[in-house]
């Protein structure tokens, strides 16, 4: 796993493009940007008042700025700006994100409208900052061979990013809800992210300067739309994500019933991220050498039984002592986190392997835009059901329909390992 494991790459080569990955992802939206997400949640529920159904309408919109990826990852691949195809888009996409970040923080009111119109503008900002970031990851590594250690920094410095943004987000959301931090001010303190993010990348990205779309991406880009394995591959990760999602309606059942804290659920995302954190280093040394497909079959089952697992919070001799019920939420919380950290990037190192060197922005925000969609149609179908079949039953429907992606997997374009 070394980073210097190949003569030919030398410390020149990889350092700096590691420091502006590892940046990048965190403060970015899987990172410390994301530290108003719970205080948000809690924004929604209690001061404005929408329903469990209605949150998870909220995050499906939302998620449509991850959809649009292929159209940022072609605009940066085929369009050089500034005489860069990478650097002067992360720099203004950063900015922009601070901008709208700063927006909010001087709002008088906060509605559901104003809230949904600049956090899926935000959003559409840190897609456009992944993709140009995805984009200049895979054009470097690919040569380098080094894709896989690649996106190890990135995915590092993310779980870190989501173990101190859990904490402090649990304690930003109780504050917030006191009144003891005013939503302006968290607002403002999350513009600083993306602006030190724009700063970074000004100064450490080095490009040859471009001026016109290299010939080599559009070739690549006129491949692929004809090559059935990408299509293939990108309905496979759609369908992975598209099992009926219950997390809008099992956070009112925790907060409500089960009588989680902010600051619990904030323990609870931190002891999750740091299982992240140590699965992303047990897949680069032990999982990524396990045969693809075969991984992904037995994930699959994993993933049904990490479902399944929630019953534990229905059952009643648990539920009745506090103490007990803590201290099982934390450990299966770590747990999960070590399964969906190493699933997860079988699934980046995947599509990272599968684009080609010179459209990378593109293809690689295509797949990934398939597996944003199956989220957003996991969160609006479960948004959908909840009301008509309950919290207990939407768990059982969204374990069931995780099986069917098994059906794909034998057709996935993975040369044999």
């Amino acid at each position: 796993m070394s980073l210097t494991n190949s003569p030919k790459v030398s410390l020149s080569q990889w350092l700096p493009l590691a420091v502006v990955f590892a940046v990048v992802y965190f403060f970015s939206m899987n990172g410390l940007g994301a530290l108003p997400a719970l205080a948000i949640n809690f924004l929604l529920k209690e001061k404005i008042g929408l329903a469990p159904e209605q949150l998870a309408y909220f995050q499906a919109i939302t998620l449509l700025a991850w959809v649009v990826k292929p159209l940022w990852g072609m605009i940066s691949d085929l369009f050089p700006l500034f005489g860069s195809r990478r650097k002067s888009y992360l720099v203004l996409s950063s900015l922009f994100a601070a901008v709208c970040w700063l927006i909010l923080s001087f709002a008088s009111a906060y509605t559901t409208t104003l809230l949904l119109v600049f956090i899926t503008l935000i959003y559409m900002a840190y897609a456009f900052q992944d993709v140009v970031t995805d984009g200049l990851m895979v054009e470097t590594g690919q040569p380098l061979n080094m894709t896989g250690q690649f996106q190890s920094i990135q995915w590092t410095a993310v779980y870190i990013a989501m173990i101190l943004t859990a904490l402090a987000g649990g304690q930003v959301a109780d504050f917030a809800q006191k009144g003891t931090l005013s939503y302006s001010a968290l607002f403002l303190l999350t513009a600083l992210f993306p602006t030190l993010t724009a700063i970074v990348a000004f100064f450490m990205i080095k490009e040859p300067a471009r001026t016109r779309p290299g010939e080599k991406a559009v070739v690549s880009l006129r491949e692929i739309f004809r090559h059935p394995g990408i299509w293939v591959l990108s309905f496979f990760l759609f369908l992975w994500n598209f099992s009926p999602s219950f997390g809008a309606p099992f956070f009112y059942y925790m907060v409500d019933t089960l009588g989680f804290s902010g600051s619990f659920l904030g323990a609870l995302q931190a002891i999750a991220s740091g299982g992240m954190l140590l699965g992303s280093i047990l897949y680069g040394f032990f999982f990524a050498k396990i045969p693809l497909k075969k991984f992904l079959f037995f994930s699959v089952l994993l993933g049904v039984a990490a479902t399944l697992s929630y019953f534990v919070y229905f059952m009643p001799g648990i539920t009745s002592q506090p103490f007990l019920l803590r201290g099982i939420a934390l450990t299966m919380n770590f747990f999960l986190g070590i399964a969906s950290a190493v699933i997860f990037l079988a699934l980046l190192n995947l599509a990272a392997r599968t684009s080609p060197q010179y459209a990378g922005g593109t293809v690689f925000a295509l797949l990934m835009s398939f597996y944003n969609f199956g989220q957003m149609g996991s969160s609006a179908l479960g948004g959908f059901l909840f009301p008509l079949v309950g919290l207990k039953t939407l768990i059982v429907v969204s374990a069931v329909c995780s099986l069917f992606v098994l059906f794909l997997l034998p057709y996935l374009p993975i040369e044999k390992d």
